[in-house]
């Protein structure tokens, strides 16, 4: 595909390209003035223009009408298609079909959010939307800002204390915590005390160069964090599971990815032993997607995939 030269187009009036398809229609500058709302004067001003611009006559007077000439004919098969095409574009809907679409969806989402998320949104993209593919990109400690600012995500799943003063910010869900173990290599059993998790060694998800991961934030409630043993620390959830399953550690996850993936290890899970604040799962996006419809689809199927709150569940 030839690029436009932006340059050049910038230094011609496009509006003279209205005009002349006007005088084209009329053959007639009074008419045509009238058909634009303009004066006379100013449409014949536009007339001499375009003659100099394309160096040639364009229109001949004969008797009370003018004709065209041979350049503006061939001039006209050109113009008038793609005038017709920019009014068409302006006027029309846009329009996303699900069920027929192809695209492909950039969602900043780290380990956790993505176990918990993904199978209920593959669920349903595969059932009614099969054009549609879910790209996911780590987070880790990269700004959720820059990343949309940037393009590189369409939209962004994330606990975030990130300023956002224009992006669009709509809690999904708020999450609490709890801890996996393998009852057979620790001589303790759910519910687990403080003193045992803090005697144990511990395996977490950091999808960051900070080992603890959300530990640290999970810690500064405790009053013993100073005690804390971290043994382990992956991006990835399943291969904390795993390892539980098969070392004495503890995992401590977000609540709802211990519940649906624990059993499948054989590990017992158990509320964390002291007071933590709930976690807020936020859904992030730039503005200027606020009008896409294939975006506002997304965020609606995420919406309807999304955990429900606590106090939902507790109703």
């Amino acid at each position: 595909m030839e690029p436009i030269d932006h340059f050049n187009l910038r230094n011609f009036d496009l509006n003279l390209l209205v005009a002349f398809d006007v005088l084209m229609l009329e053959l007639s500058v009074t008419r045509a003035a009238a058909r634009l709302k303009l004066q006379q004067p100013a449409m014949s001003h536009a007339l001499a223009t375009l003659r100099t611009l394309f160096d040639d006559v364009l229109f001949i007077r004969t008797g009370h009408t003018m004709e065209a000439t041979p350049r503006a004919k061939a001039l006209y098969q050109a113009i008038h298609p793609i005038l017709l095409q920019t009014q068409q574009a302006l006027s029309a809907d846009v329009q996303f079909d699900p069920a027929t679409e192809e695209r492909t969806f950039r969602l900043g989402i780290n380990g956790q959010l993505e176990a918990m998320l993904s199978p209920a949104l593959m669920a349903h993209i595969s059932a009614h939307a099969p054009g549609i593919r879910i790209q996911s990109v780590p987070i880790g400690e990269l700004s959720i800002v820059a990343l949309l600012n940037d393009n590189h995500v369409d939209l962004a799943i994330a606990h975030s204390t990130e300023g956002l003063s224009w992006h669009r910010r709509e809690q999904l869900y708020r999450e609490q915590y709890a801890c996996c173990f393998n009852p057979a290599l620790f001589e303790f059993s759910a519910p687990i005390t403080a003193a045992d998790y803090f005697n144990a060694r511990h395996g977490v998800v950091s999808a960051s160069i900070n080992l603890h991961g959300f530990i640290a934030y999970l810690l500064q409630h405790a009053a013993s964090a100073h005690r804390f043993q971290l043994a382990m620390s992956s991006h990835n959830v399943m291969t904390l599971l795993a390892t539980a399953a098969k070392a004495p550690v503890i995992a401590t996850l977000h609540r709802r990815v211990a519940a649906h993936y624990a059993p499948l290890f054989g590990l017992a899970t158990s509320a964390i032993p002291f007071k933590v604040d709930d976690l807020e799962i936020d859904m992030i996006w730039h503005p200027r997607s606020d009008n896409d419809p294939a975006l506002d689809w997304l965020r609606g199927l995420i919406r309807s995939s999304a955990p429900r709150c606590p106090e939902k569940d507790a109703a």
